[in-house]
């Protein structure tokens, strides 16, 4: 029989000890986030946060108010991707802090469709929580949803999270 990837602790309760959250800045993020949050005690679970920087997305050339036009791929501009990074870690950190829950971190450069399926299994993560949508609709229509990309091709659990409707 095949081991199952998911945990469990008691004959009907299903259980997962360790998280991997995708985390853009989005409310679509946020709302990944603080669903891992609100569950992890439940679970006693690891949470971890993934921040994945495309460099497709900053192909171009990119203006920093402080110095001007920033060439790609120059050490500047991979110093602005990695401040940005640390920046959104930091703020998910922040959110994750008054509810007690500590974060492991993780800032990794590629496509985020593959980096966090990657991530997933270099941590042995049994569930993997995401938004449904992220930053922009526009790279969304060029790229493809992560998302559904994540969810089509992890061989882990992975649980979507949409942002509940405002009344």
């Amino acid at each position: 029989m095949k081991e199952e990837s998911v945990n469990t602790r008691g004959k009907d309760k299903m259980t997962f000890q360790t998280l991997l959250v995708a985390y853009d800045g989005s409310e679509f993020g946020r709302e990944a986030l603080r669903t891992a949050i609100d569950n992890a005690p439940l679970w006693e679970a690891a949470v971890h946060v993934i921040y994945v920087v495309n460099p497709r997305y900053y192909a171009s050339t990119i203006v920093d108010p402080q110095i001007g036009v920033v060439e790609p791929r120059s050490e500047h501009w991979l110093q602005m991707l990695e401040r940005e990074a640390e920046e959104m870690l930091a703020e998910a950190t922040d959110i994750a802090t008054p509810a007690g829950i500590e974060i492991i971190p993780h800032m990794v450069i590629g496509d985020p469709r593959d980096e966090i399926i990657e991530t997933a299994k270099e941590i042995k993560a049994d569930l993997i929580i995401l938004g449904s949508a992220g930053k922009g609709m526009t790279k969304r229509f060029l790229l493809g949803s992560v998302s559904t990309s994540v969810v089509t091709q992890s061989p882990i659990a992975t649980l979507v999270v949409h942002v509940p409707a405002k009344e």
